[in-house]
């Protein structure tokens, strides 16, 4: 079959679609990639293809685009909705003339799919599959088995960078080593993700040393590649597994990457073996400056000493640290998101990435919103690149304006009161939209890659606030 997959824009770039490729491309399916904004005509490049089906990105904070895909596809073409919402918004097939959708990671329901659509087989029998029968009804297929993941085919990167040759050379890529955390913080995708599987999943699937060498090096024979960036949700939580990465890696790699983790994970000792194994940069979930909220109100259940500690063990092994932070919650006064940036001050963090908080479908935060009474938004008038404090009670302004505030600020110190006077004082959060070159040249050093090539990549891809709400499993 020919499988087309429409995507919103090339900062999207997920690393599950190309699972999905070395999958159904080992089959003997052809699989191509479009994206909407490296597209002169979308619908033109999608008619030149005839495609068989097309699976179409639906993500939190990408529906609009959504749906005018779907309405691109060809009659008598099955239009496939895949990625967070299709996954954990039960109304998105119907509110947006879709087929079908898949939900949850793709490796099994997407060949299953493929293949049920190639020999007219039982539509019944495709896991997570959400589709209409011949007489319009929708039907929910369970949800499958997770695969294993050295079992899988290499991914296939092809789907990207022979498409669109400017993301094959941007020497800064991503990988993942596993999929999966230990924690279940209210506000993360994981808990419901694991639900749609039973709770039969394991909390964290890991791939060997081996398999993960091997995609790098595969990369490496092809495209140009001088940093990596692990995006699991948690990796290496395997003390065994580590120490293995960090005998093998810097002998059989020896590229410098960072990667996320939780506090709780960086121990003395991994904090050693990271060092060893190459890391330049780690990310742990500091979420909130105030506990209470971080671990009643969010529900992670990591202390400040935790997050100190990891800090503290991190930097003296000279690996560079970031943080994720969560402002503007709902019930969350400005004040208290003032203490998230007080605590990076004092953890000396050198890239701060701070997020105001998004209501998803179903979610925690939702839910809390609701719980307070507050509003809530259809899901078509949310976009990611607004930079709006969807949960915020009251004025958003100072939320906005402490979030275009946030780097410099924690970089530089600048004292709590005073960003707090120029958060209160402006009357929009746009009038501080030029610290964007700021922020600009803080995500250049943390990706490591000279200057020339990251001015490169910008010029097609756009910023980073365009991306939509994708995950490593999940696109």
């Amino acid at each position: 079959m020919r499988v087309v997959i429409l995507q919103a824009a090339a900062v999207d770039e997920s690393l599950a679609l190309c699972d999905l490729a070395g999958v159904l491309g080992a089959r003997g399916h052809t699989v191509r990639l479009l994206l909407d904004d490296q597209e002169r005509d979308l619908a033109a490049s999608l008619r030149a293809l005839r495609p068989d089906a097309v699976f179409v990105q639906a993500a939190y904070m990408g529906e609009p685009w959504a749906r005018r895909a779907v309405g691109l596809v060809p009659v008598g073409v099955p239009s496939v909705l895949i990625g967070t919402a299709a996954t954990f918004d039960a109304d998105i097939v119907e509110r947006l003339g879709a087929w079908g959708a898949l939900a949850g990671e793709l490796d099994v329901c997407g060949p299953a799919l493929v293949a049920a659509l190639d020999s007219d087989g039982d539509l019944a029998t495709v896991p997570a599959l959400v589709w209409r029968d011949g007489d319009g009804v929708i039907r929910r297929n369970p949800w499958g088995e997770a695969p294993d993941l050295d079992a899988l085919p290499l991914p296939d990167r092809s789907l990207y960078y022979e498409a669109y040759p400017f993301m094959g050379r941007f020497p800064w890529k991503r990988f993942v080593t596993g999929r999966g955390c230990v924690h279940s913080c209210g506000f993360c995708y994981l808990p419901p993700l694991r639900d749609g599987y039973g709770g039969q999943r394991a909390t964290v699937r890991r791939k060997s040393v081996d398999r993960v060498i091997a995609e790098i090096q595969a990369v490496q024979a092809r495209w140009p590649l001088s940093h990596i960036h692990f995006a699991d949700d948690l990796f290496a939580p395997s003390r065994a597994w580590l120490e293995e990465l960090a005998d093998r890696y810097p002998r059989e790699v020896g590229i410098p990457f960072s990667a996320n983790t939780s506090p709780e994970t960086v121990t003395e000792a991994n904090a050693a073996l990271l060092a060893r194994a190459g890391a330049r940069i780690v990310g742990i979930g500091l979420e909130t400056g105030i506990e209470a909220n971080r671990t009643g109100l969010l529900g992670r259940p990591t202390r400040d000493k935790a997050i100190r500690s990891a800090a503290a063990r991190l930097k003296a092994n000279g690996i560079q640290l970031l943080t994720f932070n969560m402002i503007a919650n709902p019930g969350e006064p400005f004040e208290e998101s003032l203490e998230t940036l007080r605590l990076n001050q004092e953890l000396g963090t050198d890239f701060p990435r701070v997020n105001l908080a998004y209501p998803a479908p179903d979610s925690l935060l939702e839910r809390l919103m609701r719980d307070r009474g507050m509003e809530m938004l259809s899901p078509d008038t949310h976009r990611r690149q607004e930079l709006k404090a969807w949960c915020a009670e009251g004025d958003p302004t100072p939320f906005e304006a402490l979030t275009r505030l946030f780097r410099l600020a924690t970089r530089t110190r600048l004292p709590v009161p005073l960003v707090s006077a120029i958060a209160k004082a402006v009357p929009d959060a746009r009038w501080l939209a030029p610290l964007v070159f700021y922020d600009a040249s803080v995500e250049a050093r943390w990706s490591g890659v000279p200057l020339l090539d990251a001015l490169r990549y910008a010029r097609h891809a756009g910023p980073p606030n365009r991306r939509v709400t994708y995950h490593e499993s999940l696109p």
